[in-house]
């Protein structure tokens, strides 16, 4: 039964992380697919649009509507059918299972408690001595696999194993018109650029843009397009303007154990360099991640009165900045740290005073450590919007550049961001060529003069043969960026894909391109 409710100026389905407050006629909520195609279906009778959410941890405003119907999905939350084929296990999944319900399935190896998509799947990953689990890992672990799709989410694990769309085999969507899409990799491919798909009145062909879509970095930036293309790809990233994910399969990953270490270096530039030297040890870490002083002060602050670190030891005094990695431990660990420790001891850094531990409870607080500067600012620049800055948005790049450009990115960061007076932190995904710069904003000028910076630090990044929006998408924030891309004519072509697959704009209007 589709759940009809109106829905208040202060609701919570009206906001997502970005703190951007939309609004809203009704809120819909589906039990099921057929709710779905109901809600679709009433939104083209009302001539009104229908913004899909889910756990609303997006960060681009993707999931805040600009008027019309808000499709909750949060009922639609269930793991549905483990299955097998020849690259290995899959789950299939509903849109609002989260990242952490998924690998907590996984972990108890579903205890033969779903139905087999193929025969025996169930029964066999159940009676599995191997360890499995869903490779992707996005800073927010409780953001829903239909986003993370939608989205093409990726984070620190990217580094070996790729973004979400690595990991998706299957889709099943509801188009704009309610006619259902059920296809898995292979069963349809564009001929060049031209992509045929079923719709409820026949075939409908989709011309793809023409331009070159960046795969050489981590890129969000505009949907995917490249000749040949498979059609579970027209979905993955194109953040909800094109259907409707009701069911998803997706690959898991044969796991092994891991050792997670925090190495704590005198200076901001330490940590960056050993991070530059890490590949000359020869270890292949499962990722890097980078943390400035400025970063390590927001920890030293939340960790007072956050919980989260009541048996976390204190950050050390001599700690100006910090590297995050992982080690395997199915090698010979103790040979990795050897090869390692010159180097970090070239850059005044010691492993006996680094953190280490291979336990969940331990992981998961180093984890817990390293989402803590994004969640520090989330909650300041909240505070903020209560308070004396009511239209303050949070201002973090989400840009990536080749590896051989990163020095020159991480100047133009400093250089850029100093020019118009404003403070910064940097952390992240160092080894993707992929860092995050928080910008500290105080009040309203701040804002606007860091919306200028993220400007200049954008066009930097695409000239440099980078990416705008590496992870987190495009939602309604970053329209602008698109066409800084791919000019003018790839918007146009973006919009044209839209117009053909949604001829009335119901579906997450304003997310991507505009009309």
């Amino acid at each position: 039964m589709l759940h009809e409710i109106e829905i208040g100026s202060d609701s919570d389905y009206l906001m997502d992380e970005s703190k951007i407050r939309g609004h809203a006629e009704r809120l819909l909520v589906p039990e099921d697919e057929a709710d779905v195609v109901q809600a679709v279906r009433m939104a083209a009778t009302d001539g009104t649009s229908l913004t899909v959410s889910g756990m609303r941890t997006g960060m681009c405003a993707g999931s805040v509507p600009y008027g019309g119907y808000v499709l909750s999905m949060e009922r639609m939350d269930k793991v549905i059918g483990v299955g097998k084929d020849a690259r290995g296990y899959f789950v299939r999944v509903q849109p609002c299972v989260t990242v952490r319900q998924l690998n907590e399935f996984i972990r108890r190896r579903g205890s033969g408690s779903v139905p087999s998509v193929t025969e025996g799947a169930s029964e066999m990953l159940a009676a599995e001595e191997r360890e499995f689990f869903y490779p992707v890992d996005p800073t927010e672990l409780n953001g829903s696999l239909g986003g993370n799709i939608a989205t093409n989410a990726s984070g620190p694990r990217t580094f070996r194993y790729g973004p979400t769309r690595e990991w998706v085999r299957r889709v099943r969507v509801v188009l704009s018109d309610g006619s259902i899409l059920d296809v898995k990799r292979g069963d349809i491919r564009a001929e060049g650029r031209r992509l045929m798909l079923p719709f409820s009145d026949g075939g409908r062909e989709i011309v793809l843009p023409s331009y070159d879509y960046n795969r050489d970095v981590k890129n969000t930036t505009g949907m995917l397009s490249e000749d040949g293309m498979d059609a579970v790809d027209l979905f993955v990233g194109s953040e909800g303007i094109f259907g409707v994910i009701t069911e998803a399969d997706l690959y898991l990953a044969e796991s092994h154990p891991l050792m997670s270490n925090i190495v704590f270096l005198p200076r901001d530039g330490d940590a960056y360099a050993l991070s530059r030297d890490f590949p000359r040890s020869g270890v292949v870490p499962e990722f890097l991640e980078f943390f400035d002083s400025g970063s390590l002060d927001l920890i030293r602050a939340s960790r007072k009165d956050d919980p989260r670190f009541t048996d976390m030891p204190d950050i050390p005094d001599y700690a100006g900045s910090a590297l995050f990695f992982d080690l395997p431990m199915d090698g010979d660990l103790i040979d990795s740290y050897r090869r390692i420790e010159p180097f970090v001891e070239a850059h005044g850094g010691s492993l006996s005073r680094s953190w280490c531990g291979h336990e969940l409870k331990d992981r998961e607080r180093f984890f817990s450590f390293r989402h803590s500067v994004p969640q520090t600012i989330f909650e300041y620049v909240a505070r903020l919007k209560g308070s004396s800055a009511p239209g303050i948005n949070k201002m973090g790049t989400d840009m990536s550049v080749p590896l051989a450009h990163l020095d020159e990115m991480m100047s133009a960061y400093d250089e850029v961001i100093t020019r118009y007076g404003l403070e910064y932190v940097i952390f992240g995904h160092i080894g993707n060529g992929h860092p995050h710069v928080e910008i500290i904003l105080k009040d309203m000028e701040d804002f606007a003069k860091a919306k200028k910076a993220y400007a200049e630090l954008a066009q930097k990044a695409i000239d440099l043969g980078g990416s705008p929006s590496a992870e987190h998408g495009i939602g309604k924030m970053k329209v602008d960026y698109v066409r800084m891309m791919y000019g003018d004519k790839g918007v146009d072509e973006i919009r044209a894909v839209k117009e053909r697959m949604d001829p009335g704009w119901i579906l997450n209007p304003g997310n991507m391109v505009v009309r």
